[in-house]
């Protein structure tokens, strides 16, 4: 299983990966981890992005006829299955994010066990869509929880941050779609009020910018230009202008493959 760089399918330059992180009201809990999440009121950012910016992106990705990968945890799927059987029939892969977006290194063998089985089983009732696609919710990974991703039937993961490229995470064995911070919204957007996380908003246009430049980069080096989206952030009315325009810059170029994590699984499985 071995992609080289720069060579893509259909002759190429770079392959774009558009991801989405459906957390719904455990976004908090990358910042807060021990939050309780049926804390009332406290957490409405999570329910507006999935009311108001997951139509927006669903509408932007139509409009570019993008097929994305959403990457769910299983208990937002149980809260929203309306909307998350809407993603799958748009035609959007799914992808499995957890269950109750946990941490975890935290818990046992067999515990990451049940919750990853349990995850998978409950994406694939609610959707019709038998995931093989796993990111680990936001806290530490270990290659024990990448093995056993993929021992209950995952088949690539979409975690780490070590390369640009696809490859295979050993000893674990699982095909590797590698993220990069500085292709994720949160870290641009995200505004809490504790002194001790980030709490600035960038400017709509900084990010932009950020995009087209990394962009550029996966263009003449042959990467994976792998993009973290959640609908809180990018999905609010002055935010979503920007994926609007950076998807007009990449499919101007007409030098881009879109695809999802499981195609480009398959391509790697084929090389």
């Amino acid at each position: 299983m071995y992609a080289k760089r720069g060579v893509w399918p259909n002759g190429k330059n770079s392959a774009a990966m558009i991801t989405v992180n459906l957390d719904a009201e455990y976004f908090i809990k990358i910042f807060y981890p021990d939050a309780d999440i049926e804390d009332g009121d406290s957490y409405l950012m999570g329910r507006n992005g999935m009311q108001y910016g997951l139509p927006r992106l669903l509408g932007v990705l139509d409009d570019h006829k993008i097929k994305a990968t959403f990457f769910i945890p299983a208990d937002v799927a149980r809260r929203y299955p309306d909307s998350v059987r809407e993603i799958a029939r748009r035609g959007h892969e799914i992808g499995c994010h957890g269950d109750k977006h946990e941490n975890l290194a935290h818990l046992s063998a067999q515990e990451q066990r049940e919750v990853l089985a349990g995850a998978k089983a409950t994406l694939k009732e609610i959707t019709g869509y038998d995931p093989i696609g796993f990111r680990m919710p936001e806290g530490e990974i270990t290659d024990e929880t990448l093995a056993i991703a993929k021992s209950v039937g995952f088949r690539y993961s979409s975690s780490l941050s070590d390369s640009d490229f696809p490859y295979v995470r050993e000893p674990a064995g699982l095909l590797e779609l590698p993220v990069d911070w500085a292709l994720y919204d949160l870290p641009y957007f995200a505004f809490v009020f504790d002194p001790h996380v980030q709490r600035r908003i960038t400017p709509a246009d900084d990010v932009l910018v950020n995009w087209k430049k990394e962009f550029e980069g996966s263009r003449r080096w042959g990467t994976l230009f792998n993009l973290q989206l959640d609908p809180q952030a990018i999905g609010e009315r002055g935010r979503i202008f920007v994926l609007d325009e950076l998807f007009d810059t990449m499919q101007k170029e007409n030098d881009v493959w879109f695809a999802t994590g499981s195609e480009v699984l398959a391509y790697c499985e084929g090389c």
